[in-house]
Order: structure tokens, then C-alpha cells, then sequence
């Protein structure tokens, strides 16, 4: 059972990774192509982040992702509508994060805000004529897609599982 077990958990996590990079990076393509990889590379990145073993887990998992997500990309399009990317900026802003995390008592989430704000900021030094709020919004985009995939087979997973054990 053990040796089952690992081997239906290596196959969720190939499809999640494999589903998510593909629907991120060929949602990024429609909007912005020279972002596309980082399209599939964040949705695989969220995919694997809230994939949890059982569906319960991965829900309450994704809720952590995308409001850290949501908040991340927010506050680093709001900074890069104001002012360019700088190292003392991107302190500030991963600060402002943190502290917006704890007014609104969401402090599971002061990870995934960080990580977006970086991954928005970075990828807007790569691709600086991306407007702000499009990089902010693809980034919330492609993790939603990749959250959305691990969801999905979580619970297609549990479904058949108990469809299975019923016969």
C-alpha cells in the first residue's frame, strides 16, 4: 500500500507540474510572450506549493497562496506604478508587505507576499516596457492557474479514490 501510495503521489505531482506549466505558459503567450516561461515556471511553482496529499489540505493551502499571491502582486504593481525598481525600494516594499500581512492577520501569507512582490519586481527589471499592473496581474494570473490545476487533481484524486473504494 505504502509503494502505491508514493507512486500515485509521484503521478498527481507529474500532472500538476506538467498541466500548470502548460496552461501558464500558454495563458502568459496570449498577453505578454517574452514572459511566457516565467508564466509556467510560477504556475508550476504555485502548483507545487498548495499540492498537498489529501483535497482538505490543498484548499487550505491555496487560500494561504493566492491571498499571499493577491496581496504580493498588489502592492509590488502599486510600488512599480510609482517609482522604479531599486534595491532599497524592493526592501521597503517586501517591509510594507509584511507589515500589511499583520494588520490584516494574515501572517501565513507573509511568505508567498514576499516571493510575489520579488517575482514581480525581478521580472520588471528583465522586461521594463512590461506595464506594472500587466506583470502584477500575469503573476496573480499564472498562480491562480497553477493553484487552480492542484485543486483540481486534489479532489479529482479523492473523488476517485472513494469511487474506487466503494467498488
Amino acid at each position: 500500500m505504502l509503494i502505491q501510495n508514493r507512486i500515485l503521489t509521484s503521478m498527481q505531482t507529474i500532472i500538476v507540474i506538467v498541466a500548470a506549466y502548460s496552461c501558464g505558459f500558454y495563458f502568459t503567450e496570449m498577453f505578454h510572450e517574452p514572459t511566457s516561461f516565467v508564466g509556467g515556471l510560477w504556475a508550476v511553482i504555485s502548483g507545487i506549493i498548495v499540492f498537498e496529499i489529501t483535497a482538505m489540505d490543498t484548499l487550505q493551502s491555496a487560500k494561504t497562496r493566492i491571498i499571499g499571491t493577491f496581496t504580493g502582486a498588489l502592492i509590488s504593481g502599486v510600488y512599480l506604478i510609482l517609482f522604479p525598481f531599486s534595491i532599497i525600494g524592493y526592501g521597503i516594499t517586501i517591509a510594507i508587505g509584511v507589515l500589511i500581512c499583520y494588520i490584516f492577520k494574515i501572517q501565513n501569507s507573509i511568505k508567498l507576499t514576499s516571493i510575489t512582490i520579488s517575482v514581480v519586481l525581478i521580472v520588471s527589471t528583465i522586461e521594463n516596457e512590461l506595464h506594472p499592473f500587466m506583470n502584477a496581474g500575469l503573476r496573480f494570473a499564472e498562480s491562480a492557474i497553477g493553484i487552480g490545476i492542484a485543486l483540481f487533481v486534489a479532489y479529482s484524486t479523492q473523488y476517485l479514490n472513494k469511487a474506487i473504494s466503494k467498488t
